[in-house]
């Protein structure tokens, strides 16, 4: 039931990603028709992209920034709130959706995510794409120390070991689950991005992605290994870390491409 409940998610997932990407296509081709008179038109993809993945990270800066300001006022509504979901989960453990959460936890686990990248960097080092490999290693690797960094900047303790199902050692805010899986997702789900062709496997790229995220960060709340905040403070933190090294690779990808007639080019290119 949780399983076709999260393969549903990934349908509904792609089918506005199919739709939404189909439109934005179609504002850009439209966009650089109308501008093409204009001496600084190359730059504009890069403007663009700048500007939006600048919003994007600065909204999920604001929410990181009000979750972990009331962890450390140790407010009151927001441990209601935790408390509740905690509850809530545990109240609705089942022997038919426990395996599939434990599944998902292992699959979001440090040692999994590692293996990951490492055999992915090693494929783009064989097939010599330097750059994509430098990419994912910094935004994975730097993206791990960020997360480290955090939990013990804030030093929150777990919820409580009698009614957890698997063991977790650690700090828990921000969630290592949540943040990690939306930082190597994430950038593996650009890379997708820009490998596949045709923009029916893009969306389905992101779609699952983001499905995945959303899996394996419910899987921490189920398992009672963290609080339904740590979990929300860890994908919004992901979020920007991957968005802004995304944005700041692909912005130097254009730029460096050529100094005098900035492209986009094929998506397939490095």
């Amino acid at each position: 039931m949780i399983a076709a409940g999260f393969s549903a998610l990934f349908l509904i997932l792609w089918a506005i990603f199919a739709a939404s990407l189909s439109v934005l296509r179609r504002a850009v081709a439209i966009a650089a028709h109308r501008t093409a008179s204009l001496r600084y038109k190359d730059y504009l993809p890069v403007a663009a992209l700048v500007v939006v993945g600048a919003a994007v990270a600065l909204w999920a800066g604001e929410e990181f920034l009000d979750i972990a300001e009331l962890v450390r006022a140790n407010n009151s509504t927001l441990q209601h709130v935790d408390t509740f979901v905690h509850d809530l989960a545990v109240s609705q453990r089942s022997p038919s959706a426990t395996p599939f959460f434990v599944a998902m936890s292992f699959i979001g686990s440090p040692l999994v995510l590692t293996i990951v990248i490492v055999l992915i960097s090693a494929l783009l080092l064989f097939k010599g794409r330097y750059r994509w490999f430098i990419y994912l290693a910094g935004t994975t690797g730097f993206g791990a120390l960020l997360n480290l960094t955090l939990k013990s900047f804030f030093a929150r303790t777990r919820p409580d070991l009698a009614q957890r199902l698997r063991e977790a050692h650690g700090y828990s805010f921000p969630s290592g689950h949540a943040m990690g899986s939306t930082i190597v997702l994430g950038a593996l789900a650009y890379l997708a991005f820009r490998v596949l062709v045709r923009w029916r496997w893009k969306s389905c790229a992101l779609a699952l992605g983001l499905t995945l995220i959303l899996a394996i960060s419910s899987s921490r709340i189920y398992l009672g290994v963290h609080w339904i905040s740590d979990v929300g403070a860890g994908i919004t933190a992901g979020l920007i870390w991957v968005i802004s090294t995304t944005v700041a690779y692909e912005a130097s990808r254009i730029l460096k491409k050529s100094p005098r007639r900035v492209s986009p080019g094929p998506l397939g290119t490095p």
